[in-house]
């Protein structure tokens, strides 16, 4: 094989992973008959993920946007080291190829709410004045911020029509801290779908304990209401070994519905309607 060839060889037989569709998403006789037909001449032992079509090829496709973004982000930071000085690129980016836990490994896998905190936010805010100010030429940090915003515009959007579906009910938030078990209210995710809601003409109520943020915090809900499930402490806290099961901070009334930006609560709930945020699937 001419030496351009030796990779594409060597990737047919040795996949990070063989997806494999079917109508539903569901393992069935065929898809069975394919894997087996794969295992005869894998060499990797490589795992299977078995989806609809259209999910098995949103893998395939954001599977080589990530590698782009990736490829992207380290030589952007080559760029910065051009411009700043006193930097090898090598130093940062080996320091971010090891952290295994956030970085390159499983966690914020998981789409729900966006990215929030006093940290994060700010930081991409900062590096777009540096991308400004050392004549970078482009800019990924308004883009992600940009996304950011449109993303909670996005959500608000929805709780609007479903609030409308449902003879207009309330819009609620559980959360307003930026995560739960904490009073801080700075970069909180919630308060930025707030905002699109309100910029709607829609009232927003916030029920969270803890916030020190108390405008628009109510203790209680009393009436059926659309509800936000902004917090979800498996999620954000389940790498610990924090297992607690996810609790309102009020009593849900019935005909209120919720939606579930992670995906967690049981769709079956007596007089209670679930929507999975991120779920369209055919049920």
């Amino acid at each position: 094989f001419p030496s351009h060839d030796i990779s594409v060889k060597w990737d047919m037989v040795n996949p990070e992973m063989i997806m494999i569709g079917t109508e539903d998403g569901n393992p069935n006789a065929l898809a069975a008959e394919l894997r087996a037909l794969y295992d005869t001449v894998m060499q990797n032992n490589p795992r299977y993920e078995i989806g609809t079509w259209d999910e098995c090829e949103a893998i395939k496709i954001f599977y080589n946007t990530f590698i782009s973004a990736k490829v992207g982000l380290v030589n952007m930071i080559q760029d910065f080291a051009m411009r700043i000085g006193n930097i090898n690129v090598d130093v940062v980016t080996n320091a971010l190829a090891q952290s295994t836990m956030r970085i390159m490994g499983p966690k914020y896998m998981t789409a729900g709410m966006g990215d929030a905190g006093a940290c994060h936010p700010r930081d991409n805010i900062a590096l777009r004045w540096l991308a400004q100010e050392y004549n970078i030429g482009y800019d990924l940090f308004d883009t992600v911020m940009h996304a950011r915003e449109i993303q909670a515009k996005n959500l608000s959007l929805f709780l609007l029509d479903i609030s409308v579906m449902n003879n207009n009910l309330p819009i609620y938030i559980q959360g307003k801290a930026y995560k739960p078990d904490v009073p801080y209210c700075i970069g909180s995710y919630s308060t930025l779908v707030g905002h699109y809601i309100e910029e709607a003409g829609h009232e927003i109520v916030y029920v969270d304990p803890l916030a020190d943020d108390r405008n628009k915090v109510v203790a209680a809900v009393d009436v059926p209401a659309v509800i936000l499930m902004a917090h979800n402490r498996f999620i954000t806290y389940g790498y610990t070994g924090d297992v607690r099961d996810d609790s309102f901070y009020f009593d849900v009334q019935p005909g209120s519905v919720i939606v579930d930006p992670w995906r967690r609560l049981p769709l079956e709930t007596k007089d209670i309607t679930v929507i999975h945020y991120g779920n369209t699937r055919k049920q």
